[in-house]
């Protein structure tokens, strides 16, 4: 009959922690947990088991009621009154039917309680109970991490939204002065240069003193006038930029070949850069799974996040070596089975451990003032929790950085 009801008491296999000073009733209960198909560690001190704990993902805790003839209710009292140990079920075990300390014990947290000799069924059931216990638990917390992401994306993807309505105001309010401003400056310096022809041209008819002073008043006045032009651009193609950023996501989604559209995209960056007269640029070396399925994805903010974090090892590289063949900048691609994998690694200046935080905020950059507003890194993390997937960095300062990008199939 034992056996019978013994059969009916299912459970998954757990890690289980044994604490008790005697080493042959610890081992024994070891090898009936161990026949159940659970993986026992078994301790005969306090202090040990600490250690023990911090270092292993524990299921569920067995432990003597004594501990070298002492009561071990105190540190029942503490594992419960910790954070990381307190979801952990107890279950106590004692020589004896001591109810004060049985009360003691459960009033202070413990799950359960088992007298010496155990009985089979009885601590199957009860340690049953413990694990469907931790494993409800276990998922609560899972749940509730998920919730938390998805709020995370939610207020993220509502701030990018209205970044994105409010600089398209901007934008709109800013382009007619901003043309103007580039404009009359470029039209001014035109202006400028013919006058100081005129002025050489006319050297013979102008005082000595009075011509010197002309000629570098106006060669002043074009210099100024060049450089209002350019910081003109400039601010015209940071704004531009923003506004690409903010618009990267949301795209429709279509099966597509990850492998193709980051070929495509290396072509884009270096065309760029060659456009802007760098020709100089590090070598990108690709190693694509061509296992990889076509998957949904939007191209084009998909595009737009590979492209951010590659302009930014681009940066980083050009930024440490004067010889560019030392740079060394690698894509990776890997079909897993329920994602796709993308890693990005350069062998750049790096990112500062304690930034690994921040790097995916807004507006946060360790580039100088002027060469871009910090959107990058914070519209690929977007890009990827809109293909319900993951970003992650891991770097060396001075060494390396490596982006991996998980988009889920």
């Amino acid at each position: 009959m034992e056996d019978s009801d013994e059969a009916n008491v299912v459970q998954r296999p757990a890690k289980i922690l044994v604490v008790d000073g005697g080493e042959s009733s610890r081992n024994l209960l070891k090898r009936r947990l161990s026949v159940q198909g659970h993986e026992v560690l078994v301790i005969g001190n306090l202090e040990h088991a600490l250690r023990v704990l911090s270092t292993n993902s524990i299921d569920v805790i067995f432990l003597n009621m004594y501990i070298d003839d002492e009561p071990s209710v105190d540190f029942l009292i503490s594992l419960k009154e910790n954070e990381r140990y307190r979801n952990i079920p107890v279950i106590m075990i004692s020589e004896d039917n001591d109810v004060e300390l049985v009360v003691k014990c459960i009033e202070a947290g413990a799950e359960d309680y088992l007298v010496k000799p155990l009985n089979q069924t009885l601590l199957k059931a009860r340690l049953s109970n413990c694990i469907a216990r931790k494993e409800s638990h276990d998922k609560e917390i899972a749940f509730l991490a998920k919730i938390e992401q998805g709020q995370k994306q939610i207020k993220a993807q509502e701030k990018m939204a209205s970044l994105g309505t409010l600089l398209s105001s901007i934008s709109q309010e800013l382009k007619n002065p901003l043309n103007f401003v580039i404009n009359f400056a470029s039209v001014s310096s035109e202006i400028c240069g013919e006058l100081t022809t005129r002025v050489e041209e006319n050297k013979n008819a102008i005082s000595g003193e009075f011509f010197f002073v002309l000629r570098d008043r106006l060669k002043n006045f074009q210099s100024n006038l060049t450089k209002i032009s350019g910081h003109g651009q400039k601010a015209d193609k940071i704004l531009r930029f923003m506004l690409d950023q903010t618009n990267a996501s949301g795209g429709a989604k279509h099966p597509g070949s990850i492998n193709k559209i980051i070929s495509q995209t290396i072509t884009m960056l270096l065309n760029s850069y060659k456009n802007n007269g760098i020709t100089t640029l590090p070598k990108i070396e690709t190693e694509f799974d061509n296992a990889l399925p076509q998957i949904p994805i939007s191209t084009q903010s998909f595009s737009k996040a590979i492209y951010n974090i590659l302009d930014n090892a681009f940066y980083s590289v050009m930024r440490k070596f004067e010889d560019i063949t030392q740079a060394k900048i690698v894509i990776k691609t890997e079909n897993c089975p329920s994602h796709a994998k993308i890693s990005i690694y350069d062998n750049g200046s790096g990112v500062k451990q304690n930034l690994f935080g921040k790097i995916f905020e807004p507006f946060f950059t360790t580039k100088p003032e002027g060469t871009g507003p910090g959107l990058g890194l914070s519209t690929a993390l977007e890009v990827a929790q809109e293909h319900s997937g993951t970003i992650s960095v891991n770097s060396q300062e001075n060494e390396f950085a490596e982006f991996e990008i998980q988009i889920a199939k």
